[in-house]
């Protein structure tokens, strides 16, 4: 997975098949098999992984140590990497090796303040992503729908898709969609950390579900997740998320089918084109006309006509 990934990487940033190659050192005949996304190393394959030894408790526990640390200022008494792996052990059961927690140890001394997201970002730099529920009438019965919501973070460009369930499968069907709405991928897909994207731990330390990792794989995506309460992470798709439910589902939406539902979303995002935000020069679809161009191509294929296994 991870060379299919590089490959892919390697063709959307422009370099050569032959460039490619040399730089992974493998053959060309790989590369040339992967190059365009249309075979992917994961069919007929069993997808398995262990389970991560940094879960959400683990980190929590070190973090704890760093704090306690801080509000001491003893430069005699204070944790060693060593000294955080023995109390893991000794209080928490831990089973990894001390080297992971090394790692672990010296990126979270090296963060001295919360890494907040830019206000501008460059064409076709990011997607935010994030789930939301509203309520509406489907033939005449009042029923919770869960809304996946898109915005590229550069033109403001939105896209809004409605799932009777928030499962791995619809997660991974509205990204695709999105991708194919926009016609292009963005560098880099900034969501939560949700189990249909999450298999455990969060934010630098999250493990991708298989699914989302064969996505971001295929379509050469780099897949970021935001930590805890950081809404300030991606609060352009959380805004259009309560856009959505402020502008479409008031008063509550009347519809026939989930397919009329959405063709209604689609209508609202492509009003939305004409939108001019404010301090922006140009509408939301003038500026989406000059993302697409910064966007990576396709793939020969859309995940979804790809057998991938979601056990994982």
């Amino acid at each position: 997975m991870e060379i299919y990934k590089q490959i892919r990487k390697m063709r959307l940033d422009g370099m050569s098949q032959r460039q490619s190659a040399a730089t992974l050192h493998i053959s060309r005949n790989t590369v040339k098999k992967y190059w365009d996304g249309n075979s992917v190393p994961w069919e007929r394959k069993d997808y398995s992984r262990e389970a991560s030894v940094l879960t959400e408790d683990v980190v929590a526990f070190v973090r704890q140590c760093l704090d306690e640390d801080s509000q001491c200022r003893s430069k005699k008494q204070h944790h060693t990497a060593k000294r955080i792996y023995d109390r893991l052990v000794a209080e928490c059961g831990f089973t990894g090796g001390e080297t992971t927690v090394r790692r672990l140890v010296k990126e979270l001394r090296g963060k001295s303040q919360e890494a907040f997201v830019p206000l501008a970002f460059p064409a076709g730099d990011a997607l935010q992503i994030d789930w939301g529920e509203a309520t509406v009438y489907l033939d005449g019965v009042k029923t919770t729908v869960n809304l996946f919501c898109a915005r590229l973070c550069c033109s403001g460009a939105p896209v809004a898709l409605a799932y009777r369930r928030q499962s791995e499968e619809s997660f991974l069907d509205a990204l695709v969609q999105v991708f194919q709405h926009f016609g292009g991928v963005p560098k880099r897909v900034i969501f939560d950390s949700g189990k249909v994207a999450v298999k455990d731990g969060f934010g630098a330390h999250a493990r991708k579900q298989a699914g989302y990792a064969a996505l971001a794989a295929h379509y050469g995506f780099e897949a970021v997740f935001c930590n805890p309460a950081s809404g300030n992470e991606k609060g352009l798709v959380e805004g259009l998320v309560g856009y959505i439910r402020r502008n479409v589902c008031v008063p509550v939406p009347k519809a026939e089918t989930m397919e009329d539902l959405n063709r209604m979303l689609q209508e609202k995002c492509l009003n939305y084109l004409s939108h001019q935000i404010r301090g922006k020069e140009s509408s939301v679809g003038e500026m989406l006309t000059k993302e697409r161009e910064k966007l990576y191509p396709l793939p020969g294929i859309p995940l979804t006509h790809v057998s991938v296994s979601l056990a994982g």
